[in-house]
């Protein structure tokens, strides 16, 4: 994407792309630090948003992208994304802001609003297994899987697809982006501490995890809030992950929603960016109206 810009959130570098104008929409991907995710992972929705009538701000969470390493090993937990995008509204000066997150970043923006919730407008909840279930052994071997293969661009490819409803959203621009983040000296300190540091951040995702259901059921999010999901998505599925995020959120917010996509994978917000940026817009005008 065009438009780099970096800011300093709380003495951690971090990497965004800014386009439009009106409310601020900020969009956060998922992963983890040292993986492939990144703010590219909204490009095919920045602009449609953006013409919607939104200023869009799409991050690098702490430990992806371009984006700085978390500076301790204890810094290694979900935790410390959502430090990390609540300090980032805040250095930007954007609150409240409608807040989007996918993945292991729908996880990052739940608990942020209901941790922060004087920094969100609304909230939109994407396809997060992270946010409902312990981490899945599947996904873990797929990337396996990915790895036995030689070239390291198809290792990418792969990983990506396989989450995929189709792959027409995996351009080689996209992976072009992918590689070059991973060729940074960053990106390898990132990956090696990850991987030493996986259980304890597996062991806290678990705990917290018990404790933000509880805060939700308990009524603790009290923005307007949507839940997005793929049926096709083979990692999150709906019967293990959707179903129970649904009726874990529509029963305990009430100005609450969910839209179902079909023909998309985790990615569903790549693959069908025209259907969820509309599902979007429209949630949050609808809920505009009604304040």
């Amino acid at each position: 994407m065009d438009g780099t810009k970096f800011t300093d959130v709380d003495g951690i570098r971090t990497r965004y792309f800014e386009r439009g104008s009106g409310e601020p929409l900020v969009l956060v991907h998922g992963d983890n630090p040292g993986s492939r995710g990144g703010a590219e992972d909204w490009e095919p929705n920045m602009a449609g948003l953006a013409a919607a009538g939104f200023r869009v701000f799409a991050l690098d969470k702490i430990g992806c992208g371009y984006t700085d390493n978390p500076p301790r090993d204890e810094d290694y937990v979900i935790g410390s994304s959502v430090d990390h995008v609540v300090g980032f509204i805040r250095a930007l000066g954007l609150g409240p802001v409608h807040l989007a997150g996918h993945s292991r970043g729908g996880y990052t923006v739940t608990r942020l609003t209901l941790e922060h919730p004087e920094a969100v407008r609304t909230l939109v909840i994407i396809d997060s297994s992270s946010l409902m279930t312990p981490p899945n052994p599947d996904n873990r071997a797929r990337e396996q899987e990915a790895l036995a293969l030689p070239d390291p661009r198809e290792q990418h490819r792969y990983a990506l697809r396989v989450n995929s409803f189709a792959g027409d959203h995996i351009t080689d621009g996209f992976l072009d982006q992918i590689l070059a983040v991973q060729a940074l000296p960053k990106t390898a300190e990132a990956r090696a501490a990850w991987a030493r540091l996986y259980p304890s951040f597996a062991a806290d995702i678990v705990a917290r995890q018990a404790e933000t259901h509880a805060w939700i059921r308990a009524g603790k999010i009290t923005c307007p809030t949507l839940v997005v999901w793929s049926y096709h998505d083979p990692s999150a599925t709906m019967e293990r992950c959707g179903i129970p995020c649904m009726n874990l959120i529509l029963p305990s917010v009430p100005q609450s929603e969910m839209h179902i996509l079909t023909r998309a994978g985790h990615f569903c917000f790549r693959e069908q960016p025209e259907a969820f940026n509309a599902a979007v817009t429209g949630f949050i005008r609808r809920m505009s109206r009604g304040s």
